[in-house]
């Protein structure tokens, strides 16, 4: 497993000339600049650690390379996530902000996520801590929310769906909760910094 992290504040303009076309053709469809450096970011990164490769659709909104290489790619704020696997694999990242975590968590959660949120002393940084699991979670089965919200568990730090078991880890820094799913137990969370302006 390999995770990557890096800030969008590294895009420059040349990182265009280094992704392909297509995936240029979408950044120019966000009318944001903080919503065209993401998309640059993300493809940046796909293409330094995945290669020439085309990126295809799952039929439930998931990316897959078509080399093979299992990765999952998600952003939030100043920041953009990669995980690589040679196994299935989901990644969250998000930008810790003030929520009704009772009133969200209600419409997510399951009765038991809703009961560690009320209880618990920091309720904003375990609604994040659940909220990226859960969507780590279902990115890593491949079907995201097409799949019901709570009809996966994430108090724990693993879960069983049928014969194959999915295991999560979060990291805080800063202002950001980062989660990661993956079906290998022995997975390390250990994240590194990429900086973009060394690549293209």
């Amino acid at each position: 497993m390999k995770i990557y992290l890096a800030d969008i504040a590294s895009v420059l303009p040349r990182h265009r000339e280094y992704i392909s076309p297509q995936r240029l053709q979408k950044t120019l469809r966000y009318r944001m600049p903080d919503d065209q450096k993401r998309c640059i970011a993300g493809s940046v990164l796909l293409r330094y650690f995945l290669g020439d490769t085309a990126i295809l659709d799952n039929g439930f909104g998931k990316p897959v390379a078509e080399n093979g290489v299992c990765f999952n790619l998600s952003h939030s704020g100043g920041w953009v996530l990669l995980a690589v696997d040679d196994r299935d694999v989901g990644c969250d990242i998000e930008s810790v902000c003030f929520v009704d975590a009772a009133r969200m968590g209600k419409i997510v959660f399951t009765d038991r996520e809703c009961r560690m949120v009320e209880t618990a002393p920091d309720k904003t940084g375990v609604f994040f801590d659940l909220w990226t699991k859960k969507e780590a979670l279902l990115k890593c089965m491949g079907k995201g929310f097409h799949r019901e919200a709570k009809s996966v568990e994430v108090c724990g730090d693993r879960f069983a769906d049928g014969e194959i078991t999915y295991y999560m880890k979060t990291k805080r820094f800063a202002d950001y909760t980062v989660s990661v799913c993956s079906v290998n137990p022995d997975f390390q969370m250990k994240v590194e910094f990429v900086d973009l302006k060394s690549i293209g």
